[in-house]
Parts: C-alpha cells; sequence; structure tokens
C-alpha cells in the first residue's frame, strides 16, 4: 500500500513525544488501539533522540501498514528518510519536497479559515493539521475552535478521494471529539502521553470509524482511494 493511500485511509493521528523506554513497543501497542499513523513530536528532545525514535518506530510501521511522521525538522526528516513531515507555518512544502525522498508527504498546519482553501489547492501540501480546536484554559488567545473545522469540512470535502485529507487537532479528547465530528471533522489527531491514554486512542478511533459507516459521502471511498481517487 502506498503511502498516499495510507494516509487517504487514515483516520487517527496520534501525537507523542520520545520519553518512552521501549518505543516499538509502545508504537505496537497504539496501533493495536486504533491509531493509523504517530507524530512524533519533541521540541525539547536532541536530534539523535527523535531519530532513533523514529527509526524504531517505523519498523514496527512498515509491518502494519501504517505511518510515522516526525515534525518541524527538515534536516531530521530528511536523515531518516522520513515517509511523513508535518512543517510548521516557515516550512516550505515545495523544498521539503525536494530535499525528502520521492514518495514522502508533506503536511502543513492551518489556523485559520481562508489557509483551508489556499491549502487544498496547493500540490505541494499532501495534508493539514485543522486547529487548535481548543487550548488549555487559561490561554491568552481564543481557539479557532469547531467554526474552523467547519471551514475546512466545506474547503477540503472528506469525501473526495483526490482532494486534500485533513486531521482536526488541539485538545481534542474522548469527551470533545464528538463535537468536532458532528462539525464534519472525520479525521482527528490527539495527544498521548503514554500507554495510559491507549483507551482514549481505541475511544476516538471507534467514534471516527462510526462516523465513516454513517457518512454517505464515504460510501465506497476506500474503493476509490485504492483505484486511484475516480
Amino acid at each position: 500500500m502506498g503511502l498516499d493511500v495510507k494516509l487517504r485511509l487514515a483516520r487517527t493521528l496520534v501525537i507523542v513525544d520520545t520519553h518512552h523506554d521501549d518505543v516499538p513497543t509502545f508504537v505496537s501497542r497504539l496501533f493495536d488501539a486504533g491509531a493509523d499513523m504517530v507524530q512524533f513530536r519533541d521540541l525539547d528532545a536532541s536530534l539523535g533522540a527523535v531519530a532513533t525514535a523514529v527509526v524504531a518506530a517505523q519498523q514496527v510501521a512498515m509491518q502494519r501498514n501504517k505511518l510515522i511522521a516526525v515534525t518541524g525538522d527538515l534536516v531530521l526528516a530528511k536523515a531518516v528518510m522520513a515517509d511523513v513531515l508535518v512543517g510548521g507555518p516557515s516550512l516550505d512544502p515545495g523544498l521539503a519536497h525536494a530535499r525528502m525522498h520521492e514518495y514522502a508527504l508533506v503536511g502543513t498546519p492551518v489556523f485559520d479559515p481562508v489557509s483551508c482553501y489556499s491549502v487544498s489547492t496547493d500540490h505541494n501540501i499532501d495534508f493539514a493539521l485543522v486547529g487548535p480546536v481548543h487550548l488549555p484554559p487559561g490561554s491568552t488567545v481564543a481557539a479557532p475552535g469547531l467554526d474552523l473545522v467547519r471551514a475546512a469540512a466545506g474547503a477540503m470535502p472528506a469525501g473526495d478521494a483526490s482532494g486534500t485529507p485533513w486531521f482536526a487537532v488541539g485538545g481534542l479528547t474522548t469527551t470533545n471529539v464528538g463535537e468536532a465530528i458532528a462539525a464534519g471533522a472525520r479525521r482527528v489527531g490527539l495527544v498521548v502521553t503514554g500507554l495510559g491514554d491507549l483507551g482514549a486512542v481505541t475511544a476516538v478511533s471507534t467514534a471516527l470509524q462510526q462516523a465513516w459507516g454513517s457518512d454517505p459521502d464515504l460510501k465506497d471511498f476506500a474503493f476509490r482511494v485504492l483505484s486511484g481517487g475516480g
């Protein structure tokens, strides 16, 4: 299964750091719980520590037809031959594609409705992370919220097998993921800190599976993706 197909069929993104004694086992448990893609995001870790974790996780993902993503660092992504890079606002997706391997996927954050439309037409962007839907209590700025999710659903329809896949992210949990799904999200990212969060991964994955099954726009979606987006 090609990387693009894996991405389009993915529903549950799990965001983790590198502070785990046994990364392969941890990642394997995440996949067992329902994760489709695991993204390593650890701004305080050394390049070497992240690279070690990513390479170990990639071995697990390859056997499961799953995806491993790195965050932000093009140098790291190139060094570990990353299949997926989640860039920041300053990352040039075209440059990322030029420096990574031929089939690598590049994603970008989306913070406002206007960007939803620009991202949907940029051939250098393979997917988007839309949010934050929620921010921690006491944040000095307001989260874009569910209105941004609705805008993304309009600009990048989930049922478009050749369109831009996107994940709603930011403060999503088992208690509020239903609101994001009702607003149009069909892919969700959640932050996981350890094995104690496996139940949340399963719950979110199950909720998304049910949403896909009941959405008429996603009827035969997998078939259309596997047959080239027709």
